[in-house]
Formats: structure tokens, sequence, C-alpha cells
């Protein structure tokens, strides 16, 4: 992923951000981890929000431990239990996790020098591309409703499908840029 403004700067607001989240009271875990993960979940996030990237987020989600073997899901109304890719799994939260806290922690930036909209890219190129993402790239949009959006749409569940929230969806490699002028 290509994070335009991935410095120092950026990094501080994403990790206020985050600790902000996790004294919450109700902070967002990833699906899927065992007990041991769901511990390690803040350490290992916050390292790479501090000084990694998505790449070495994944590297630290890929243990066996941190995830539950299996995972309940629902195909045609009838439920199912399959095994957990752990690889598979790794990727799609630490790119998720580390996106959506540059997200909010640059539109947190944006927001405090003033500026009034961001716009929406894509920072690599997917294995896959759900429609959902691509219909929103190069749109504009405010920086208080990106900000605002954070998690909205999966978080506290139900959350609220409709509402803009970038990343648009797990996987999503859409974030946001500041506009040249």
């Amino acid at each position: 992923m290509h994070f335009e403004e991935l410095d120092s700067t950026t990094r501080q607001r994403m990790v206020a951000e985050f600790d902000s989240e996790q004294a919450s009271g109700n902070p967002y875990c990833g699906k899927n981890l065992s007990l041991e993960g769901v511990l390690a979940f803040p350490r290992l996030v916050r390292a790479a929000l501090e000084g990694g990237t998505e790449q070495t987020l994944q590297g630290a989600f890929v243990k066996i431990a941190l995830w539950n073997p299996t995972e309940d899901y629902v195909r045609n109304g009838v439920p199912h239990s399959r095994r957990v890719n752990i690889a598979q799994a790794s990727e799609r939260l630490a790119l998720t996790e580390f996106n959506t806290w540059y997200v909010r922690g640059l539109s947190r930036r944006l927001r405090d020098e003033g500026v009034a909209e961001c716009q929406a890219y894509r920072a690599a190129m997917p294995k896959w591309e759900p429609a959902e993402c691509s219909e929103h790239e190069d749109q504009i949009f405010r920086v208080e409703q990106i900000y605002a959006g954070h998690r909205v749409k999966y978080w506290p569940e139900p959350g609220t499908p409709n509402a803009i929230s970038i990343p648009f969806g797990p996987g999503c490699h859409h974030t946001i840029r500041r506009i040249a002028h």
C-alpha cells in the first residue's frame, strides 16, 4: 500500500486515535481471533501504527495461536463451519486495520489543519475488486464525514451498512489523500 502522508505527524494522530478507541470501553477487535489473539491485538496494532506497515502487522498476526481454528458462516441461509485460513485472515485484518487507522489519523490531521475535503484513492491493486470499493475511486469527500465514518459500517455491531466509511470493507485497498491544488 502507498500511504502518501505516512509520516511522524500522521502516525502520532493514528496512535492517539487508536488509544482513544482502546480506552472507550468498546474497542474493535478482529473477528476469529483466539483469546490469545484478542489479548495481543491492541499491542500488535499499536506497534505497527508507531513504526510499521500493514505488512509488518500481517507478519505479527500470522501466528497460529492468535486465531480460532474454525469460523462459522451462513451461505444461502444455511449455517456452515470452515477452517480459518490464517495467512489470508492475517493479510485481510492487517490491511484493513492499518488502513483504518491511517484514514482516521490522516482525517484527524487534515481536520486539525482546517482542510475541508479529501479524496479516496486506490493505494494498491487488490487481488479482486469489490464493486463497493471501485465505485468510490477518486471521489471527493468532506474530511469531517470521513473522520465521523470511522468503522461506522460495521462497529459497533450491527453497524450502519449504507454509511460511508473508508476503507469501504474488509481488504479494501482504498484510502484517502489530501487534494492537491
